[in-house]
């Protein structure tokens, strides 16, 4: 069992602020679109950002156990929220990456890899909503 932990904090005044293993203080509010500022994080992009990373993350350990080369990774991440019967909710994250190959790379791998990454990741797995992860290599 793994136990992650980070702390949010705000004193009367002050935006609200998060400490977190390798970041020191960082400004936290809700998005512009619900009248945050945009220089803050919200907990929204953080939310996509951690499928973002994660799937990314576990497509680069499986690149490492099939002994891939991988020349560049890029991708994107958009979550859809939508007012549903419970509330504002995600009701979707899709992930669209780009990878370009080494020379010793394979179209076909890359393919079963990210199959792996989409499956194992787990933050997403966590999510009740789906998340699609989509992948194009580029020679």
């Amino acid at each position: 069992m793994e136990i992650f932990r980070n702390t949010v904090y705000q004193n009367s005044g002050q935006p609200a602020k998060t400490t977190m293993s390798g970041i020191s203080e960082t400004e936290i509010g809700p998005p512009s679109e619900y009248g945050g500022s945009p220089n803050s994080l919200n907990p929204e992009e953080v939310l996509v950002a951690s499928v973002n990373s994660c799937i990314m993350l576990v497509f680069f350990h499986f690149v490492k156990k099939y002994e891939v080369e991988v020349a560049s990774y890029h991708s994107q991440a958009e979550g859809k929220v939508e007012k549903t019967k419970n509330g504002l909710r995600f009701t979707s994250v899709e992930v669209r990456a780009r990878v370009s190959l080494g020379s010793a790379g394979s179209t076909e791998k890359i393919e079963e890899i990210a199959q792996l990454a989409e499956k194992y990741c787990l933050v997403s797995g966590s999510l009740a909503c789906p998340v699609q992860y989509h992948v194009e290599v580029v020679e």
